[in-house]
């Protein structure tokens, strides 16, 4: 859990100063004091969900780029993409964006799925692994 802290505290740093921000900039857009972000960058205070959704909100950043930095500057831009559409839509515009994008998602995983399967197999990739052709051909 210490080592958790730290690698947050360190990545709200690195964030802040690859956005050219000082402390006291973005204490203020975060609304919090200069005082308690100063503990929660040096990892001697604990950060709550509450301070630290208003330091990602005022740094323009996602959760995935806190936790996960070894993931590309490209899957970074594109996530802030997809924040700045959401943020312009309702609560039933995101439900719907929610659930088309979890269906494409399942989508794509059964296709993928399908395809390993199907790997070790000669037929691979040709319309003969596919249910539906087979059901169609003994009719």
């Amino acid at each position: 859990m210490i080592h958790q802290v730290y690698s947050i505290a360190e990545e709200i740093k690195r964030l802040r100063e690859e956005r050219d921000m000082t402390q006291e900039e973005l204490a203020e857009s975060a609304e919090i004091s200069l005082s308690h972000l100063s503990k929660v960058e040096s990892g001697s205070r604990m950060i709550g969900m509450k301070t630290y959704s208003k330091i990602l909100y005022a740094l323009n950043a996602v959760p995935i780029m806190i936790t996960e930095t070894e993931k590309s500057e490209r899957h970074s831009d594109l996530v802030l993409r997809l924040l700045s559409i959401l943020k312009e839509c309702s609560e039933v515009e995101m439900e719907f964006l929610l659930n088309t994008v979890e269906t494409i998602k399942n989508n794509m995983d059964i296709i993928r799925n399908h395809e390993k399967s199907s790997a070790g197999n000669h037929k691979r990739n040709t319309h003969h692994n596919y249910p539906a052709y087979e059901a169609r051909r003994t009719v």
